[in-house]
């Protein structure tokens, strides 16, 4: 990979013992390992991922979703939202299709289309 490739890489990584509030908008690929209250957009068809120490409260959109740590509130997803094992999911979900991995926590109002 050459230096301009790398220039034109568009993702977010908020890692462990980050603490946000409020409404936040991404672009390109998101990895969340953080502590985040509000909502979270993403403003195109990227990926969001939340890894296992994350604990997320709100309201999120965006198009792909992994959930490995814990999510509470309303998640709205244009396309494929995993709930992982070690995930703990509870809230509203909509969702394009969903897949939960055995042992995962689930305790949602979902919908898929």
């Amino acid at each position: 990979m050459n230096e301009n490739n790398f220039k034109t890489f568009n993702f977010s990584v908020l890692g462990k013992g980050t603490q946000l509030e409020g409404d936040l908008k991404f672009e390109g690929d998101t990895i969340l390992n953080c502590i985040t209250k509000g909502s979270i957009t993403m403003l195109n068809k990227s990926k969001v991922v939340f890894e296992r120490d994350s604990i997320i409260e709100g309201d999120v959109f965006c198009h792909d979703i992994e959930i490995f740590g814990s999510f509470s509130g309303s998640l709205n997803a244009s396309g494929t939202l995993s709930i992982r094992s070690s995930a703990t999911l509870s809230g509203k979900v909509k969702a394009q299709s969903m897949s939960i991995f055995p042992g995962a926590k689930v305790n949602i109002e979902g919908e898929t289309s």
